[in-house]
């Protein structure tokens, strides 16, 4: 009798591929839907004032910074071909003196560009981490912003040193087994799949650091932690969200690039619309992800008090959030 309640309740929660697809979408669409419209008295001055003008800084930084790259690639393939030393030694030391410049380009547009980053990020978390009953305010925002910067700064800077080590690795390995084209390309698959999962566990950490009282390497094991065993769907969330802004990161590309955006007459209205909706867009997308990563924060946490409570049958446990996927 036992054993069949046991195998009743591993079929109650076996999870099916409808349940699994049902709660994707309840993760990306239902709940940040419902959650924008609760408080979008919040929402859209983030929007109007946060991350529409980090979207535009962002797209204006590539834009500006195209010629100076491509100058660069052009320099160094120069280097490549020439007959002698000297002249590749000239050529190289233009390229260094252009890479200079360009760094000193995206220095200019990442102080501004980090400061709206991280105030729409904060703002974006504590209203989506509120639950319903508490309507957040401009004033508990601000307080929040005023309590969590500084934890949310220092994890950002860990997240940065990590993802930018792991980067070098799968180019370091490709790179040593360039002869070997049947090693290469598994090396650069496999750890671009694991670099978006790596995006997904320090946005993770990044949202710990926001609510709760961790920051720094402590935030993103913790976040690491939360995910469990959920980790191929966060994979698969992380990549439609990464999937969704590349998109839009390619489309301002493609209406940026060449000679057809200074066409006159129609097509230019067309196109400055055009670009108009992708910042807007984009713009969305940031809010879009901060909520979304949110909610999977506060289910996972949410799903772990009831472990918790289920295996302390005397505890009293009190849910942070709402949220149940």
């Amino acid at each position: 009798m036992m054993s069949e309640t046991h195998d009743q309740n591993q079929q109650q929660h076996k999870p099916t591929t409808s349940s699994s697809y049902s709660v994707f979408l309840k993760l990306l669409f239902s709940e940040p839907l419902k959650i924008f419209f609760q408080n979008k008295h919040i929402f859209l001055p983030i929007f109007l004032f946060l991350t529409l003008p980090l979207s535009f800084l962002l797209f204006w930084s590539s834009f500006s910074s195209r010629p100076l790259k491509r100058h660069i690639f052009h320099l160094e393939s120069v280097a490549l071909l020439s007959s002698t030393s000297f002249e590749a030694r000239h050529i190289l030391k233009e390229s260094r003196e252009e890479s200079l410049a360009l760094l000193r380009l995206k220095l200019l547009y990442s102080l501004p560009s980090s400061i709206l980053s991280f105030l729409s990020f904060i703002s974006t978390v504590h209203v989506t981490s509120l639950s319903p009953s508490q309507r957040p305010s401009f004033v508990s925002t601000t307080t929040a912003i005023k309590l969590a910067w500084k934890r949310v700064v220092v994890t950002f800077i860990c997240s940065y040193a990590i993802f930018f080590l792991y980067i070098q690795v799968p180019q370091l390995l490709a790179a040593a087994f360039l002869n070997h084209p049947r090693l290469s390309l598994p090396i650069l698959l496999i750890g671009g799949c694991f670099e978006v999962y790596l995006m997904g566990v320090l946005g993770l950490g990044l949202v710990v650091s926001a609510l709760e009282d961790k920051f720094g390497w402590d935030a993103l094991l913790l976040g690491s932690d939360l995910i469990g065993g959920r980790r191929v769907f966060w994979w698969w969330v992380t990549c439609t969200l990464v999937a969704v802004s590349g998109w839009a990161g390619n489309q301002f590309d493609k209406l940026t690039d060449g000679h057809d955006s200074f066409k006159w007459g129609i097509w230019t209205v067309v196109m400055r619309w055009q670009k108009l909706g992708l910042l807007c867009f984009y713009g969305v997308v940031i809010i879009w992800t901060f909520i979304v990563t949110t909610v999977f924060y506060c289910d996972c946490k949410n799903r772990l008090i009831i472990k918790d409570v289920n295996h302390t049958p005397n505890a009293n446990g009190t849910d942070l959030t709402d949220f149940t996927l």
